[in-house]
């Protein structure tokens, strides 16, 4: 591992571990995950996702149409579902710089391993897959490990004056906070974290 992917990944390391706890997310590792909470954990990601991927223009529209999709099949229209609008210090952080824009490809391809990885016990437990309501989590038809490794390239490369990387870094670091507090819009009221020991599924269904 390069010093460019070390510093992102220790800069969003934190955010990373509390997000592995959110209630919405984590029924998605649960062999007994429903539906119900299958689409409110797409709906949680599509508000984040959406403008993540349009503020960086065509590179990761194929992917989000997945997302999309597989939402419509759950009965779900993506441009009725609320999204992310605001930006700076409590949203989006503004991605103006290739460095930013290089960490939040990061940031949302690094999500598209985690989601392979979840792929097998969503098929197991609701019958979706890389064909049918599980194309986001699939990647279906896009080559993400050699994007990634191509995008492991570019990180050493594009970032390795300390001041592009402190940008990256920065730029990372917001993307996770925001999803965190994309989490608590949708969690009013509730503890939307799962604490140590409690590795229990979200009570809270779409």
């Amino acid at each position: 591992m390069g010093p460019a992917r070390q510093a992102l990944r220790a800069a969003t390391q934190e955010s990373h571990d509390r997000l592995d706890k959110a209630a919405v997310l984590q029924p998605l590792v649960r062999p007994d995950i429903t539906r119900e909470q299958y689409a409110r954990a797409l709906a949680v990601l599509h508000g984040f996702n959406a403008p993540a991927e349009r503020a960086l223009g065509n590179d990761g529209a194929a992917r989000l149409d997945l997302l999309r999709d597989d939402l419509r099949v759950l009965g779900a229209d993506p441009d009725a579902l609320p999204e992310m609008t605001e930006t700076g210090p409590n949203g989006l952080p503004t991605l103006d710089s290739p460095p930013a824009r290089l960490a939040a490809r990061y940031v949302l391809d690094g999500s598209a391993h985690g989601g392979r990885a979840m792929l097998p016990g969503i098929t197991r437990a609701l019958g979706f897959d890389g064909r049918r309501g599980a194309r986001f989590l699939a990647s279906d038809g896009l080559d993400m490990a050699a994007d990634w490794k191509a995008l492991m390239v570019r990180l050493e490369v594009e970032l390795a004056d300390p001041a592009d990387l402190a940008t990256a870094c920065a730029a990372a670091a917001a993307l996770f906070a925001a999803l965190e507090r994309w989490i608590l819009e949708w969690t009013p009221g509730m503890d939307p974290w799962i604490g140590p020991g409690e590795n229990r599924p979200s009570e809270r269904g779409a």
